[in-house]
């Protein structure tokens, strides 16, 4: 078989997929020499055989238009897991309203892709609001994929300016959903929220349309920490219709098992002053603020949001500048505690594990504690770089590249990988960062989760600063820790320097 029938093959095996995708397919039938580019070549060079689509990077397609199995809408979808079918009935009893909660990792976006493909079928329209222009165009992409070859699919946000109008699908960024006028020129239509937690503020509610007659909320954590999922979310998607937790995930296969190390660090004496310090003035100026200025001293998100409303007034408020100062504080108190050079020396320990992995994702706080987490890895010898929102797109891209095609084995990461960007799957992820956020926990977590081929476990480390709010023994991640626990085949205690042995012998 020649070449050029080889790659017509695959394309019509798999229809919509990338050069690389096709390349790793004829890799598994036995052509183990054939690069990406090679198949680039044959795709371009021939096309009265083959057609691009509008995704980025394009998807292929036989020329025809071919999809096999009768090229409807719904054959354009892979087949779904059990959950997944079951999330969607779910929706579709409470009239095609409502959440469904999946931890990241196990496919929740595939249910709004088959949600999208039904109201185009019945001749409605969709949009699709997300929070980043990572997400803008991984939903333009896998749409194109999945939806039948004569959708139209526009996008509004990040340089882009298309509106409803005769396009099927619209995919927007809330910050420029917000000002645009959204209402489905045709009967019905759905509006799908990605990510939707993100839209339960003053600002962001305004980008839900009401004109949709369904609505789907798509997340891993509805709940907010500041009630605006009651505020503004359940009024207009409805209520969480469907769970999928750790333990169906896993119990479904269709995420790994895993382990948890919990590794605690100390700080130094000058350290721990600092920190003592900074602790006392919050509190004080705490006190302030809920019993001089009014701000409500809980939730806890509703009594930050204020604090920073109040932020912004005049120099010369008090309520302002106490606000200012509490909010100067707490900054300076994760900073000390996400860059203490103690946790750089955890790393060191965890150095066999991170070589024995396939790929892992080192997440700190800051830009420079992941330039400095991948420079310390590197001088330990593995393939490590820096990922962070210092970096323009085209070379954030070139390090995920790099880490898809096994040429990185380590990324550290300061949060731009916490959501709405495609990453490759990892089997081990370190968490030096200070957040105690059960949301980016779960999030992270879901980096690792994707089940394995072979099989093997994913382990998750929490590197925390023992005595401190990050420190489980205090209460830190007690949410995460409490979903984790009881489903993890092992949630373990270790200090750093002490536990080494065993902690590699946990985690390899």
């Amino acid at each position: 078989m020649s070449e050029v029938e080889e790659v017509a093959a695959v394309v019509a095996g798999g229809p919509g997929r990338t050069p690389v995708e096709l390349r790793d397919a004829l890799r598994a039938q036995g052509r183990v020499s054939i690069t990406s580019a090679d198949v680039a070549t044959v795709l371009t060079a021939h096309p009265e055989r083959f057609r691009p689509d509008r995704s980025d990077p394009p998807g292929w397609w036989p020329a025809d238009g071919a999809l096999g199995r009768g090229g409807t809408a719904g054959n354009r979808l892979p087949t779904l897991y059990t959950w997944q079918v079951e999330a969607l009935d779910a929706w579709r009893r409470r009239g095609g309203r409502g959440v469904i909660e999946a931890v990241t990792g196990t496919g929740k976006t595939m249910v709004g892709m088959a949600a999208a493909a039904e109201e185009l079928a019945r001749g409605g329209q969709v949009c699709v609001i997300v929070p980043t222009a990572e997400l803008l165009r991984q939903w333009q992409a896998a749409l194109a994929r999945h939806l039948p070859p004569g959708a139209t699919i526009g996008m509004l946000g990040a340089g882009y300016h298309d509106r409803m109008g005769n396009d099927d699908v619209l995919v927007a960024v809330v910050n420029s959903a917000r000002h645009a006028y959204l209402r489905p020129r045709r009967p019905g239509g759905l509006l799908i929220g990605d990510e939707c937690h993100r839209y339960g503020t003053d600002m962001n509610q305004s980008a839900l349309e009401a004109g949709f007659i369904r609505r789907l909320g798509l997340s891993a954590t509805f709940e907010r920490t500041d009630d605006g999922h009651l505020a503004w979310l359940r009024p207009y998607f409805g209520p969480t219709c469907f769970r999928m937790g750790y333990r169906r995930a896993i119990a479904d296969g269709v995420a790994a098992r895993f382990v948890v190390a919990l590794v605690g660090v100390r700080f130094d004496e000058r350290e721990r002053v600092a920190y003592d310090d900074l602790s006392h003035e919050l509190s004080r100026t705490r006190a302030i603020l809920i019993a001089r200025f009014g701000v409500p001293d809980e939730p806890i998100g509703l009594f930050l949001r204020v604090v920073s409303q109040l932020a912004r007034l005049d120099g010369d408020s008090p309520a302002g500048t106490a606000a200012r100062s509490y909010l100067s504080n707490m900054q300076d108190r994760r900073r000390l505690v996400a860059e203490t050079p103690a946790k750089v020396a955890a790393l060191d320990g965890l150095v066999p594990a991170l070589r024995a992995s396939e790929r892992a994702i080192v997440f700190t706080q800051t830009i420079h504690g992941a330039v400095r987490a991948a420079s310390a890895l590197r001088c330990a010898g593995l393939d490590a770089a820096a990922i962070h929102s210092g970096l323009d797109r085209s070379a954030r891209l070139s390090v995920l590249a790099g880490f898809r095609e096994d040429r990185l084995q380590v990324v550290t990461a300061a949060q731009v990988l916490d959501e709405g960007v495609d990453v490759p799957a990892a089997d081990l992820a370190v968490i030096l960062a200070s957040s105690r956020s059960r949301r980016q926990m779960i999030q992270r977590m879901g980096r690792v989760l994707r089940r394995k081929p072979d099989g093997r476990l994913a382990r998750f480390v929490v590197v925390h600063v023992e005595g401190t709010v990050e420190d489980p023994a205090q209460g830190a991640h007690e949410g995460f820790l409490d979903e984790v626990t009881g489903v993890a085949e092992g949630v373990r205690r270790f200090r750093s320097g002490q536990d080494a042995d065993a902690l590699t012998t946990f985690l390899v």
